[in-house]
């Protein structure tokens, strides 16, 4: 049904780990050196990858989860795309531990709010998507309603 793969490639973030990188090229550290090469590659391949489908909502950190986190609709009580602050609500990108919620994000500021049966907190998925994703949720909110 729908299939979206996120991937840190904000100018700002890129430009700042590669002004690290030079700073400890310049300074020649190797020990330093080393790992920042580990958090450029860590960036280069580090993504969140969301599936929604007849399961559920699924999401993946690649290449840290081996298998993505399924809630399956029958566990979902409420689901919803909507606008977030990332920096305001949840403190940044990434994961994200707040108050009311956990928060997987990549950037932007829109996402898939699911409240879980049984739970205080809810969980946001970032997308980068909204338009497309959002169709894709309300037809699955009223097969399962």
């Amino acid at each position: 049904m729908y299939q979206e793969k996120q991937q840190f490639r904000q100018p700002w973030l890129w430009a700042l780990l590669l002004g690290v990188l030079g700073v400890t090229l310049y300074r020649q550290e190797s020990v330093s050196i080393g790992i920042v090469v580990a958090v450029l590659g860590l960036f280069a391949f580090l993504r969140l990858e969301t599936r929604i489908n007849d399961e559920g909502i699924a999401y993946q950190w690649f290449p840290f989860q081996l298998r993505p986190q399924l809630i399956r609709w029958n566990q979902i009580e409420q689901v919803s795309i909507r606008t977030y602050s990332a920096l305001g609500e949840f403190g940044g990108w990434g994961i994200r531990f707040g108050w009311k919620a956990t928060a997987h994000t990549v950037s932007g500021n829109a996402g898939i709010e699911i409240q879980i049966k049984g739970k205080k907190r809810f969980l946001l998925i970032g997308t980068q998507r909204p338009d497309d994703v959002r169709p894709v949720i309300e037809q699955v909110k009223h097969t399962i309603a």
